[in-house]
């Protein structure tokens, strides 16, 4: 008697097969597939792969790491100036103008 697959419930299965072939050989490609193969696109601009081990493509990388560099920089530059006293003194200076 035959059955029908229990997988794909398409193809009949014959004899002692629990699976089609159909589906085996679905099966042993999936088994075999290397998923480092696969080619991951950008998150951030979505045109170009992304490096390994990141989600970002090597342009988005280096615009990621100037845009961190430049908030450092703006940072030192923001604790200087509340540091600075010579602009605390022409501030009182002008307030008593």
């Amino acid at each position: 008697m035959l059955k029908k697959c229990p997988i794909c419930e398409l193809n009949y299965l014959r004899g002692t097969e629990t699976i089609c072939r159909v589906c085996a050989a679905a099966r042993s490609k999936r088994h075999t597939y290397d998923a480092e193969q696969e080619t991951v696109m950008c998150s951030e601009c979505g045109e170009k792969p992304a490096v390994p081990g990141h989600d970002l493509c090597e342009d988005c990388l280096k615009e990621q790491k100037r845009q961190a560099n430049l908030e450092v920089l703006a940072d030192k530059i923001r604790a200087d100036e509340a540091e600075d006293p010579l602009e605390e003194d022409l501030e009182d200076a002008e307030d008593e103008e």
